[in-house]
């Protein structure tokens, strides 16, 4: 699932950019045929689900920033041979969307964040990886055979992402103010001067990064004692205790976790499961400078 779009062949030296795009923002990363790092650029939400012309301004604003810091002109927007890796990209509508954008760049290969997340944790070798960001997905390629977890997006299958936490906090919240849930000091913090119907209207139909944005007050609240948020991260920890063990079975050697919530689940999890998580070799910008160039040989070498 991994189609590429051309804007024609190149005429100069290539440029290579990777994206990295998901629910709350996108990453790219702009490097030269020698692979020196020219430029960095952060854009909003570049998940298709939540808005196929969402993520593409996202995108095209991530861009241009990078070519800023690069002291690229604008017009090397064309040279730019580009792998991106967004979410939502494994649901087929959602990857024929992307594919029909009339892009300006001089190609661009399409894959899911997953994938780029895994090819830069592992430079292309065995390895498994666990996203908890925004959203949740899981992958495992081991003696060419690939495995994939979750990934079905918000609400429906997002246990221990930042929407997860957002959402079942807001739940939690709204039981206690109306007296038929535990207390919890979740309370006050989210609603402040809002009110419950405020708080649930104001939520109503609410893209997941705007659930996300409360996940760091569970953590925040759980440190300072509260029997719900810590329910909630045990609850998540044990969800990706699961997630490890079925990684794990494949006979992958490596897991590493990342997105932002990966490094505050982590304390939560077992020590025999943190024993098992390995550092990133890469970022998933990286992965997907890979991927670019991975499919830029590959064009040349059918062209040749």
């Amino acid at each position: 699932m991994k189609p590429e779009q051309s804007m024609g062949s190149q005429q100069q030296d290539p440029l290579f950019m990777g994206i990295d795009g998901g629910g709350s923002h996108c990453r790219v990363r702009i490097e030269d045929a020698a692979g020196n790092v020219l430029g960095h650029g952060r854009g909003g939400p570049a998940n298709p689900v939540s808005g196929v012309e969402q993520c593409i301004d996202s995108i095209l604003s991530a861009t241009k920033e990078a070519l800023a810091v690069a002291k690229l002109p604008c017009e090397c927007i064309h040279q730019l041979d580009v792998g991106a890796g967004l979410a939502g990209l494994h649901l087929p509508a959602m990857h024929d969307a992307m594919a029909l954008w009339q892009h300006p760049f001089a190609s661009l290969s399409l894959t899911t964040d997953l994938e780029v997340a895994a090819l830069g944790a592992h430079q292309g070798e065995d390895g498994a990886v666990i996203i908890l960001g925004t959203g949740f997905s899981a992958l495992a390629r081991a003696q060419g055979k690939v495995t994939r977890i979750g990934g079905y997006g918000f609400p429906i299958n997002a246990t221990c992402s930042g929407s997860w936490f957002g959402l079942e906090a807001i739940k939690a919240v709204l039981l206690d103010a109306e007296g038929i849930g535990p207390a919890t000091a979740l309370t006050p913090v989210l609603l402040g001067e809002t009110s419950p119907l405020q708080l649930a209207q104001q939520m109503q139909n609410a893209a997941p990064g705007e659930y996300a944005r409360y996940a760091p007050m569970v953590f925040t609240q759980a440190s300072e004692g509260d029997d719900v948020s810590i329910g909630l991260i045990h609850q998540g920890a044990s969800f990706i205790q699961r997630v490890i063990d079925k990684l794990r079975e494949t006979g992958c050697q490596r897991l590493a976790m990342l997105g932002g919530v990966s490094p505050h689940i982590r304390p939560w999890l077992s020590k025999a499961c943190q024993q098992q998580i390995t550092a990133a070799k890469a970022t998933p910008e990286q992965g997907a400078v890979l991927f670019a160039r991975q499919r830029y040989t590959q064009r040349i070498a059918r062209i040749q």
